[in-house]
């Protein structure tokens, strides 16, 4: 406003110079009120001036701040995705482990049943073959009786202890009716 009043005053004594009135010296007065006038102009375009600089200051320390943030949020974001990207991962493989664990143990039931069943089919032989050395050794055929112990003996390692007994038990009788068979009567 101040600046305002300057200009109207320069323009007065202008229009006052031209239209042929003599020109007056500004008074002491007037030089005095125009270096006021001119130093609270100076003070008010320095105070302007600072309060630009520290909007400009405080507007560069928000976008600063703003930035920061926004790095901030951006790093916990990926760090977020990482671990969904790792617990996905770890989800996949548990299954997968979880999977071949169960294949291993339905693959290890079936070795299981199928060996139970070799080991059912063994014994069921060994029974039979037992029950013929038996017979033989009761129809004194000595020769078929060691051949079938010698096929007995073969298969002693998939069979029972109580079978191994009764095999040991049948050659002991087979030696027993051999000797018995030499000594005369």
């Amino acid at each position: 406003m101040t600046r305002h009043l300057i200009v109207t005053a320069i323009l007065t004594s202008s229009m006052l110079v031209g239209c042929g009135r003599e020109e007056s010296k500004p008074t002491a007065a007037e030089k005095t009120a125009a270096a006021q006038n001119a130093t609270t102009d100076a003070t008010a375009q320095a105070s302007v001036d600072t309060k630009r600089k520290t909007d400009a200051k405080v507007a560069s320390d928000l976008k600063a701040a703003a930035d920061t943030k926004a790095a901030a949020d951006a790093k916990v974001a990926a760090d977020l995705k990482a671990a969904e990207v790792a617990k996905a991962d770890a989800d996949k493989a548990a299954a997968d482990t979880k999977a071949a664990l169960d294949q291993k143990t339905a693959a290890d039931a079936k070795a299981a049943d199928a060996a139970k069943a070799a080991s059912d089919q063994a014994t069921k032989e060994a029974t039979s073959l037992l029950t013929q050395v038996q017979q033989y050794i009761k129809d004194n055929k000595y020769e078929l009786a060691e051949q079938t112990l010698d096929k007995l003996d073969g298969m002693k390692g998939s069979l029972p202890v109580s079978l191994q007994n009764q095999i040991e038990t049948a050659r002991t009788a087979l030696k027993a009716k051999q000797v018995a068979g030499i000594l005369p009567k």
